[in-house]
């Protein structure tokens, strides 16, 4: 049996994982900061005794805030990260660490989904710190990096639970036409991340990974989905970046390419639109 620890426990990610690994014949431990915090070397080094495997799902992940907390960012995104890659090399741990599309710049011009090979080129905190944070991750050997991107869930605070619930308020809505990437589900995620291990193929996967649900989409056309799904009616209107008041840039085209994890056949990939209906329509 596996040991396996997953950070970021009140997250997206870490809850979806969470509520998918209870059929496992391994171990699935989900800690909250006070059970290993990530920013503490000493905290990760307790929290991953005897681990096997460590999916870090904790991160900062406000976009606009780190802009203007550069060192909280930094602290979380980098330093954390290089303290559970540090543990792991010296322990023997596999480390799978989650990160993000926004590691690119994704220019006005840009029209092909970014390979794992690309360099990362980030044009705002978070993207910067996501992409130190990932150097820090593959100094542990046979470490893993998922790339995803747009994530969202049933719970939490995020893009999907926001348009429904200001729609329900009778709020118009106003939303970027002129950003495009792929909208992913945290419970897509989850089950491919839990795939990996189950399968073993966590054994031999090493280096950069592009996962997201299938095809791509304007920020937009994405909430006009939601509302359909949903079945909430409000008003909506497209608007451009330059016209949206935002501290940070945000990548005009950020849509990966996922044939690396694809060729694997260890996991399905199946259209973002088919995975948002599974999360508006969960139920526990």
């Amino acid at each position: 049996m596996l040991k396996v620890i997953v950070t970021g426990g009140t997250g997206q990610l870490a809850t979806a994982i969470a509520k998918l690994c209870t059929q496992s014949k391994n171990s699935y431990i989900i800690t909250s900061i006070e059970e290993l915090d990530i920013c503490s070397v000493e905290s990760v080094s307790r929290g991953l005794q005897d681990a096997d495997i460590v999916i870090n799902c904790a991160a900062y992940t406000n976009v606009e805030a780190a802009e203007e907390n550069i060192e909280e960012a930094t602290r979380i995104n980098r330093d954390g990260v290089a303290n559970i890659a540090k543990v792991a090399r010296e322990r023997g741990i596999k480390l799978i660490h989650i990160s993000t599309d926004f590691v690119f710049g994704g220019d006005n011009e840009r029209t092909t989904p970014y390979s794992e090979q690309e360099a990362p080129s980030p044009i705002n905190v978070y993207g910067k710190t996501k992409a130190e944070g990932e150097a820090a991750a593959l100094t542990a050997p046979g470490a893993i990096v998922l790339r995803t991107s747009w994530l969202y869930a049933p719970w939490g605070h995020n893009f999907v639970n926001t348009i429904i619930g200001r729609a329900r308020q009778g709020a118009e809505l106003r939303v970027v036409d002129d950003q495009r990437g792929t909208p992913t589900s945290a419970i897509s995620l989850a089950q491919a991340i839990i795939e990996i291990i189950e399968s073993g193929a966590w054994q031999t996967m090493e280096g950069i990974y592009h996962y997201s649900d299938l095809g791509e989409s304007s920020w937009y056309d994405f909430a006009k989905e939601i509302l359909r799904i949903a079945e909430v009616e409000t008003r909506i209107t497209p608007c451009k970046s330059s016209e949206w008041q935002s501290k940070a840039k945000r990548p005009h085209y950020s849509v990966l390419d996922k044939s690396r994890i694809a060729k694997l056949g260890i996991v399905a990939l199946k259209p973002w639109q088919e995975q948002l209906r599974e999360v508006i329509t969960y139920k526990e």
